[in-house]
């Protein structure tokens, strides 16, 4: 079962199990200040090493909560042992969508990172090819006219997405709002992929009726 067997709500053939609200919350805001600061650097200083660091960590997470169950995830473990309030058990299934979500905007962070940090640059063709590359579209794209111009790169297509990362982090942590799960109910009422019973979300945002 992915997920966690719930006595009262999970049944014993079920695919899925539930996950606690509140643990994912604080969870999620943990690495929306990874993501931010993240984001500042690279847009304010032209580092990558931290950053490259820590949205690695948060790729790692992203893994482990999609691939293998969130009761492993990273920074879920870690919020656990501070998490004294009585758990809120909402369904595990649109929250899996949502993190597939992050995985897929995180991994497209790590990558350009590491491209544009260098990073294994000599070890094959490839890695040399796509660096030329992207600092070649950086360079035609930036906005940089002098050493103390506020912004040292553009907001190119893979910052925005991070952007964007951070705007749904942002509501999950903050207002309580999982856009993902919104994107997941709206699918599964138009069919687009199978619907799970029981699976319910905050505020009642994944009702499929």
């Amino acid at each position: 079962m992915y997920g966690t067997f719930v006595k009262g709500l999970s049944k014993k053939n079920d695919k899925y199990g539930f996950v606690n609200e509140n643990e994912v919350r604080i969870a999620t805001g943990v690495t929306f200040v990874f993501g931010l600061f993240s984001l500042f650097l690279v847009l304010l200083k032209w580092e990558f090493t931290i950053p490259l660091v820590l949205l690695s960590l948060v790729w790692l997470d992203f893994v482990v909560k999609v691939f293998v169950s969130p009761e492993y995830s990273i920074f879920g473990r870690f919020v656990r042992l501070f998490l004294k309030k009585e758990p809120y058990w909402i369904g595990s299934v649109q929250k899996r969508f949502a993190w597939s979500i992050g995985l897929v905007i995180s991994t497209i962070a790590v990558l350009c990172l590491i491209f544009q940090s260098g990073l294994f640059v000599d070890v094959a063709p490839f890695f040399q090819t796509a660096y030329e590359y992207i600092q070649a579209q950086l360079k035609q794209a930036t906005f940089i006219k002098h050493p103390n111009q506020l912004m040292y790169t553009p907001l190119n297509p893979p910052i925005l997405l991070c952007i964007l990362c951070l705007v749904f982090m942002w509501f999950e942590s903050v207002v309580g709002f999982c856009v993902g799960c919104a994107i997941y109910a709206w699918g599964v009422r138009k069919k687009f992929w199978k619907a799970y019973e029981g699976q319910n979300c905050t505020g009642g945002m994944c009702r499929l009726d």
